[in-house]
């Protein structure tokens, strides 16, 4: 059993955050858990605060787009994230404010359970390489304006598409903007990608799900220009002729969840699933 001792706390500045701080703070100190460091999550200098500390865990306060943006400035100190919720739907933060002083002893008592969880390498012709944890939107960059691609998995050809874009997901995005546009919902722990084209002309319209031991290839077109979103962050100009390739090798992060999470429970919560019409235990 590992036991948590001193923690680093990033915050959200676009929601009301001070309260679920204040108590998460009181939560330590009862549980003698070093706050090492506190900042939120713009701070410029969150990476040079922490690499000279021995942290156990980033403690994160907000919704799904502040923890996303601390796995991917945190990812190389390879440290676990928890969320804290203070969000909307909060698929990646798991406790919200009332659950507080309840669940962050457990845990910090080694009373939880931990997952890896795949990224996306996206890489440019021009070798430049980002991290995704939920996407990359591939699009024309206008509004009701097509473009032309091939999508290959390895050197084998899956389509070609003449539409708005496409999105490809990771198993852990697939709960966010590819669900939104209708793609299908993943656990979060399978090694695959969801592709969405949005708004195709062509039959190959339909989300598909494919393994991700080979790298994703996208190949524009000649004479189109495109953008790239990355998690909603990096909106990047593609020229014509240049290839995205999408992979997930051995990339990952660990996320700690209370010993009671359940993932389908979280479905069924913030996706509103319902409960079931009968008691099939009956």
């Amino acid at each position: 059993m590992i036991e948590i001792k001193n923690i680093v706390i990033i915050h959200s500045v676009k929601r009301k955050y001070e309260s679920a701080l204040q108590t998460c703070l009181k939560t330590c100190e009862n549980s003698s858990v070093e706050v090492v460091n506190i900042s939120s999550i713009d701070s410029k200098s969150i990476e040079k605060k922490i690499s000279n500390s021995d942290i156990d865990l980033v403690l994160v306060i907000g919704g799904d787009g502040t923890i996303i943006s601390a796995i991917r400035t945190l990812l190389n100190f390879k440290i676990p994230f928890l969320g804290i919720n203070i969000g909307k739907l909060g698929f990646l933060t798991d406790i919200d404010l009332e659950s507080i002083e309840q669940e962050l002893p457990k845990i910090f008592s080694g009373k939880f359970v931990s997952e890896r969880r795949p990224l996306l390498e996206v890489t440019l012709s021009n070798e430049d390489k980002k991290m995704a944890v939920n996407e990359v939107v591939f699009h024309s960059g206008k509004v009701a304006e097509m473009m032309s691609f091939s999508i290959y998995l390895g050197d084998k050809l899956i389509s070609n598409h003449k539409s708005d874009g496409v999105i490809v997901s990771s198993a852990t995005g697939s709960t966010g903007y590819c669900f939104s546009g209708g793609g299908p919902i993943i656990h979060p722990t399978l090694s695959v990608f969801a592709i969405m084209p949005m708004f195709s002309q062509s039959s190959a319209s339909n989300p598909l799900v494919i393994p991700s031991q080979e790298e994703l290839t996208i190949k524009m077109a000649n004479k189109n220009n495109a953008s790239i979103v990355i998690d909603g962050y990096t909106d990047e100009e593609i020229k014509e002729n240049i290839e995205i390739k999408i992979s997930q090798k051995d990339l990952s992060y660990k996320l700690i969840h209370p010993l009671n999470y359940d993932y389908f429970e979280a479905c069924r919560t913030k996706l509103s699933w319902g409960n079931p019409l009968v008691n099939i235990h009956d």
